[in-house]
């Protein structure tokens, strides 16, 4: 049974957030993970711009700060979006970063974007998965030492919850690994938007993509593996995102991405859970939506399953608030089903069966 460390948000003259996060840090364990001269990445999402549900730049600062006590090199970092939108390249990325407060000067560390300018910078390791044979991971989270992961808890209009689980699965892969996750289909060429530029001809791996008799791109669909190069390349949005999918191969996908990117750096993971601000949609939206429970505090573990089936627990167990989209409900719980509809669990289920954490917890109040 895996411990889950917990703080609520009160604070008074005795000590402040801060005070707080270090005390989870502490009592984690945290510091065996961090060695002097460590590169640590802090992993966090930076908050679509017209969201304001993203964890603060100011809160982000305290990791860093504890990071740069241990004398170790820490530094700010999320991967590209598989969408477009303002994230889904480093140079929009961070602009983006930057209005929202994830500048050197308010977060005390450089700001990087883990997979590159257009997010084909990653490092491809070997897997021995039923649907994986080889993952995809961001090269700035695989080249670092140690990894903070701080997730923001919040509903998803795919997966149901959103934490940890999905901030290693997602966050530290580039585009195309995301696109791979999401959908089991192959990508199609909407010929009436290509631009004939063979950009994801160049880049295709394995040669699955001509110029037909109409001098457009296509994609030969015998030959195609599904990477997703090609969505990322294509400068005329010509190649559209496949997100069709079901959950239960959506999670078992995911779960392996997150057993293989843990395997890459064994103890040296570290996973704080903020369960605030919990919007029912996702932080990649341009809005946020109110609140639907109070503000209950802060998990800390070094399994991330256990960690997102407490902080599930407590979402699950709270009134839900006035005002909200489902106060209609107001009464019950299981708020997380009202997100997202049933079957969330069952990533927590595959991650388990993955040997990526386990679900049975320990919670402990700090």
């Amino acid at each position: 049974m895996s411990r889950v460390y917990f703080t609520d948000f009160r604070t008074g003259s005795k000590g402040n957030i801060a005070t707080k996060i270090r005390a989870l840090f502490d009592k984690a364990g945290f510091a065996r993970a961090i060695e002097k001269n460590d590169f640590v990445a802090v992993k966090t999402h930076f908050g679509e711009l017209g969201n304001i549900a993203f964890i603060p730049a100011p809160v982000v600062r305290i990791f860093v700060d504890i990071v740069l006590g241990l004398g170790a090199k820490p530094f700010i970092t999320d991967s590209n979006t598989l969408y477009r939108g303002y994230r889904s390249n480093a140079v929009d990325h961070l602009k983006n970063a930057s209005l929202n407060g994830f500048t050197m000067e308010c977060v005390g560390a450089p700001v990087i974007i883990a997979d590159g300018l257009k997010g084909n910078d990653y490092r491809t390791i070997s897997f021995n998965g039923t649907h994986y044979k080889e993952l995809k991971i961001a090269s700035a989270i695989n080249d670092a030492n140690a990894v903070m992961v701080v997730s923001h808890v919040k509903g998803h209009e795919l997966y149901g919850f959103g934490g940890a689980l999905k901030n290693i699965a997602m966050g530290c892969v580039p585009p195309s690994g995301k696109q791979t996750i999401h959908s089991e289909f192959k990508p199609r060429v909407k010929e009436a938007e290509c631009k004939a530029c063979g950009k994801c001809i160049e880049k295709c791996p394995v040669n699955a993509i001509a110029y037909n008799a109409n001098k457009k791109a296509q994609i030969n669909q015998n030959i195609c593996i599904g990477c997703g190069e090609c969505v990322v390349v294509c400068p005329y949005a010509a190649i559209p995102v496949v997100w069709k999918t079901s959950h239960k191969p959506l999670h078992e996908r995911t779960s392996e991405y997150v057993k293989g990117i843990l395997d890459s750096k064994p103890g040296k993971w570290m996973f704080f859970n903020f369960i605030m601000n919990v919007s029912p949609d996702c932080d990649c939206f341009p809005w946020n939506d109110a609140p639907v429970i109070p503000n209950i505090g802060i998990a800390a573990s070094s399994d991330p399953v256990a960690l997102d089936r407490a902080s599930a627990d407590l979402v699950n167990k709270a009134e839900i608030l006035p005002g909200s989209r489902f106060f209609t409900c107001h009464g019950e719980h299981n708020v997380i089903n009202k997100i997202g509809g049933e079957g969330w669990e069952y990533l927590f289920e595959c991650c388990e069966r993955a040997g990526a954490g386990e679900r049975a917890y320990e919670l402990v109040e700090v």
